[in-house]
């Protein structure tokens, strides 16, 4: 078997490959490497593994499958790669041809298949979930919100209770397709309301369709392409048939799986791509959608006395090009924001990662959270719920400061004014 034949995916995008200068300056953001200092985990080491497998001089094994495996997808290697490698086209490319291999794989597509592969009988799960064990939402501190747990409230999925149609509080300036994201809705509902009610304050027509379902990028990062399809093919046919003018999430993660994910995943299919690459551009990061209604003028801020400081979602940070929370954030009279140091690196949640490698996930949670205590900040305001869970998970565990974990929607929901 060739090294094409073993790798197909990872095969049409050798151009990635080529790019690499081994010049190791992804070492310096790789969260996996700074904490268990293995070369292998670094963009480096895993390029040079795949060459070696393209070329024959290796073999593929459930030890190099582990090593792509234990990878957050944070794609900060990306943002500092001078050299250009876009890693985004590789580690998920790679996880899909070597998922036989790894020591997670069969697990991982049985859960995902059960699960977010299986949308009606997830829907029937997490609700019996939530009546048995779930925390009441208007107590989120009730959530028992362990190092291992991911917490559902009683009442989910939130997606049930909401409304299709959520008419602007004032001039119509167009319409947005709103794709919750799971952590949203099974674990952080609040989200969705300050992020429909700024939305609505900006103008925007909020259209929620009930027979969405997960964006797919759990899928997408852990080799199970076929289940990612068949969301991506039905969250496609659901958004496009709504007719609005724009598509955005309350997950910059589910947001970027729309706008770049989806891409990757039919970059062989001539005739999803097309529709694809549409849905794609209609993607808007929830940032710039609301920045640009601060621009014209069709929102504005109370003063907010509060000391913060922003953690950003790793897929808009180091996919996308950067958010604009920052923006809206000095738009609001009396809030100090403070520096983050090492804001760029991720918070350790990656999806799935925090829970097949929860130790290595925990230990750059609390990383990220001395960084939070250094800035001085009362509150760490983060782009992707996700980021929330983890983070939140540190504070519930013995973390000697009191400092509020929220979602950058909730805190501006709350200073804004036209609402």
């Amino acid at each position: 078997m060739t090294g094409k034949q073993k790798l197909p995916e990872v095969s049409l995008r050798t151009e990635e490959l080529d790019k690499c200068v081994n010049c190791g300056m992804c070492q310096a953001v790789c969260p996996t490497f700074i904490v268990k200092g293995h070369e292998g985990l670094t963009a480096r080491g895993k390029i040079e593994l795949l060459k070696r497998l393209l070329n024959n001089t290796l073999e593929p094994s459930k030890s190099i499958a582990d090593l792509f495996d234990d990878c957050l997808t944070c794609y900060a290697c990306q943002s500092v790669c001078q050299a250009g490698v876009k890693t985004e086209r590789l580690w998920t490319a790679s996880r899909q041809d070597l998922g036989k291999y790894s020591t997670t794989g069969r697990i991982k597509h049985l859960g995902l298949n059960w699960t977010v592969g299986k949308p009606k009988l997830f829907n029937l799960e997490v609700g019996l979930f939530g009546i048995l064990a779930g925390f009441n939402r208007n107590n989120p501190a009730s959530a028992r919100l362990g190092k291992y747990s991911l917490p559902i409230y009683c009442g989910a999925p939130y997606l049930k209770h909401l409304h299709n149609d959520y008419p602007p509080m004032g001039k119509e300036v167009g319409s947005v397709g709103l794709l919750l994201g799971c952590s949203v809705n099974l674990s952080t509902p609040w989200v969705a309301d300050a992020v429909i009610l700024l939305l609505n304050a900006a103008g925007w027509r909020v259209i929620i369709p009930k027979d969405q379902v997960c964006c797919g990028a759990p899928a997408i990062n852990n080799a199970c392409w076929d289940i990612a399809k068949r969301l991506a093919k039905n969250n496609l046919k659901v958004f496009n048939k709504l007719g609005v003018d724009r598509i955005t999430s309350s997950d910059a993660t589910c947001a970027g799986a729309f706008k770049y994910d989806y891409k990757e995943l039919f970059f062989n299919d001539d005739e999803v791509l097309p529709v694809v690459s549409k849905f794609a551009d209609m993607t808007v990061d929830l940032s710039t959608l609301l920045s640009e209604a601060y621009d014209d003028d069709r929102i504005e801020f109370d003063a907010y006395k509060a000391v913060v400081t922003l953690h950003d979602s790793c897929h808009v940070t180091n996919v996308g090009g950067g958010s604009r929370w920052l923006e809206l954030l000095s738009a609001i009279d009396e809030l100090e924001i403070k520096e983050l140091k090492d804001s760029e690196h991720c918070c350790g949640f990656g999806g799935s990662y925090a829970f097949f490698h929860n130790d290595t996930s925990f230990k750059i949670a609390e990383r990220k959270m001395q960084r939070v205590v250094e800035s001085g900040a009362e509150q760490v305001l983060v782009g992707s719920p996700g980021c929330l869970l983890r983070l939140q998970s540190v504070v519930n565990n013995n973390f000697d400061r009191d400092i509020k974990v929220r979602h950058v929607s909730e805190l501006l929901a709350e200073a804004i004014i036209n609402k």
